[in-house]
């Protein structure tokens, strides 16, 4: 893969393209089955970057976590055996690598597929709170742009690479739709890294969209 992450968006359940570049992204590295996990769930389906691979391939399996409890997540288990549904708050105390301890699939890294998360604040805590699970792909939340911050909980897009860099992973691009909506940042862990060729360019150059619709290219 050497085109930018956002030309192969496309929704089915996702809001900013993320069905379409998920499916391009397991395609380069040969995914065709494995665990998701994503926080920030909503019903399960709503803007979910997770549910057109579990809803209707059931080779994939779903963890999912919703705090908020007037979303009806759970009624989601006697339909589909292969979600494992949670309300849950994640902090420090209640962190996902206890979560994904306690459900009922057996999760390790090689199977571990994709973790998407969207919490509106403390998405750093968070993702580090998946302890020593190390998913293959990550989709995380900027807030603002390459500095400037639109959440004072969140991290800018510069942030999260230095921030992935350092937890050995590597920034693929961004999901979204060009000249209307940025979306989410995409992660691939370090030792994948050789299946985009887009790595080798200088992280600046991979296609990041940002508020305005306006692309740094």
């Amino acid at each position: 893969m050497n085109k930018f992450l956002y030309e192969y968006s496309d929704n089915i359940f996702s809001q900013n393209g993320e069905d379409g570049i998920n499916k391009k992204i397991f395609e380069s590295i040969d995914v065709t089955s494995g665990i998701l996990l994503e926080i920030g769930a909503c019903d399960g389906f709503r803007y979910s970057n997770t549910a057109n691979l579990w809803s209707k391939d059931e080779n994939y399996k779903s963890i999912l976590i919703e705090s908020n409890r007037s979303f009806d997540l759970l009624s989601l288990e006697s339909k589909y055996k292969n979600v494992c549904c949670f309300y849950e708050k994640v902090d420090r105390e209640n962190s996902l690598e206890k979560i994904i301890d306690r459900c009922k699939f057996d999760v390790d890294n090689d199977n571990f597929v994709l973790a998407s998360i969207d919490v509106d604040g403390p998405d750093l805590e968070v993702t580090e709170s998946l302890g020593k699970y190390k998913p293959k792909i990550l989709i995380l939340e900027s807030n603002g742009c390459y500095i400037e911050k639109t959440n004072p909980n969140g991290l800018t897009i510069s942030e999260w690479i230095s921030w992935s860099e350092k937890n050995s992973y590597e920034f693929l691009g961004m999901s979204g739709f060009l000249g209307k909506h940025p979306g989410n940042m995409y992660f691939v862990r370090s030792d994948l890294k050789n299946n985009f060729k887009i790595t080798k360019k200088n992280w600046k150059d991979r296609g990041i969209l940002l508020p305005g619709g306006l692309v740094v290219e």
